[in-house]
């Protein structure tokens, strides 16, 4: 009798963790059950094995009951156990990019006030409950030490210049070639100066000026392109789109009706100078956070970190059987590439857009292109609908050998991935101008 109630125990247990994913795919169709494959990976597959389990547990004889408990628990136990492993290798990356520093390390950015944590201007704005786009917060801040990243004790960070942005200050003194708009990618997440996207570009004969911050979406972007490009009067603008989370970010940017008027083509975009109210009270808001300690309570309170655990997520990435959220349609992404694109031409610039995969695209050994793909074609239709190029780094990372190389553990790219990415848009851009207009060292 009690063998076969730990048999029934057993199969029971699995099967209900088999089955919460289903259960919270259907709860969330769209994102997680709207599309075949997604159906397939987050609600079929796991629901039969889950109902296999449950049949076994109620109607399959004791030992046969008890066998498979065993068995399906001890696949259980070593995936978790191998998830376990990951997290734990994890979590100095995570602490990293929060920008955990050791006691002698966080006493010195204490006592500097010339040096504040990264930050993602979306959060700063919440706090300073923005209300109007003119006075926004939509940059860095000037002449500031900028900490990216703190890997293995050491301190990766830039000094903004006069705008707040990840540029050597001189790069403004002659006409600009390019602006990159962007999140991460474009500040150079976790790399060290002269090694981040618009560097490369500068070392192969660009004036290049990146004014990209962590977090930023295309509604941002935009936002940064109508207050800084007519100051810049690049004769390029590139927005960087991410494919991990960007449109993720601009869902969240359109629910702001600040944030939202920048689609208008009225819209008053404001200036540094407007804005300067907002750099200081934002900074007052960073210096105070610069004394708080990072630790494991905050990598659990600021990431998914346990819920990606309890769904084996790094397991299933390594195995490429973790998909992305399926991309919903938004009519305002077009309207905010023809605004972009607009407000380019209107000091003779031209307008594009660089995409940018995720390193899930390139691990384990099934191919998912299909559902990545979704949110792709969505960028790309909407950029070909406005007569706007797409340079696709899906495209050229896939020819090579080993395209997750590209990528640090972060998810970022690393120095050979920025290298590679500003290969391609230096190509792109001499295709478009021709070498003499473009850039004069370009290798």
């Amino acid at each position: 009798m009690i063998k076969r109630k730990r048999g029934i125990l057993i199969c029971v247990l699995i099967a209900v963790y088999l089955l919460v994913s289903p259960a919270y795919a259907l709860l969330n169709f769209r994102d997680f059950a709207s599309d075949l494959p997604l159906f397939i990976r987050y609600v079929a597959v796991p629901g039969l094995l889950g109902v296999a389990f449950l049949a076994t547990a109620l109607f399959a004889k004791p030992a046969f009951a008890t066998a498979v408990g065993v068995y399906g628990l001890s696949v259980l136990v070593a995936l978790f156990a191998f998830e376990a492993f990951l997290a734990f290798q994890s979590i100095s990356v995570r602490l990293a990019m929060l920008g955990q520093l050791s006691p002698a390390q966080a006493e010195t950015v204490e006592q500097d006030k010339n040096i504040v944590r990264g930050f993602a201007l979306g959060s700063l704005n919440r706090f300073l409950e923005t209300d109007a786009l003119s006075t926004a917060l939509l940059s860095g801040f000037p002449n500031t030490d900028v900490v990216l990243c703190t890997p293995d004790n050491q301190i990766i960070k830039y000094t903004a210049d006069r705008y707040g942005f990840n540029n050597p200050d001189d790069v403004y003194d002659k006409q600009l070639d390019l602006m990159l708009l962007g999140d991460s990618f474009v500040e150079g997440f976790c790399l060290p100066p002269g090694q981040d996207l618009a560097s490369r570009l500068r070392a192969s004969g660009f004036s290049a000026a990146g004014a990209g911050i962590r977090g930023n979406g295309p509604l941002l972007e935009l936002a940064t392109l109508g207050r800084f490009g007519p100051l810049f009067r690049p004769r390029h603008v590139v927005m960087v789109f991410f494919e991990g989370n960007d449109w993720e970010n601009f869902e969240t940017e359109l629910g702001k009706p600040w944030l939202r008027d920048a689609l208008s083509p009225t819209a008053h975009f404001g200036t540094p100078s407007t804005a300067q109210q907002a750099l200081l009270e934002a900074r007052v808001i960073l210096n105070r956070n610069n004394s708080k300690p990072i630790n494991f309570v905050d990598v659990l309170k600021r990431t998914a970190m346990l819920r990606n655990f309890l769904a084996l997520q790094q397991t299933f990435t390594r195995l490429g059987l973790i998909y992305p959220k399926a991309a919903r349609v938004m009519p305002e992404f077009r309207e905010t590439l023809h605004r972009a694109k607009t407000l380019s031409a209107g000091w003779g610039g031209k307008f594009a857009i660089v995409y940018v995969p995720r390193v899930d695209r390139f691990i384990g050994p099934f191919a998912a292109d299909r559902v990545f793909d979704q949110l792709r074609t969505i960028v790309t239709d909407a950029a070909a609908a406005e007569g706007i190029e797409v340079i696709d780094l899906r495209q050229a990372l896939e020819r090579q050998p080993d395209p997750a190389r590209m990528y640090a553990p972060d998810s970022h790219f690393n120095r050979d991935g920025a290298a590679f990415a500003a290969d391609v848009i230096s190509q792109h851009l001499q295709t478009v101008d021709g070498p003499s207009k473009t850039a004069t060292n370009v290798r």
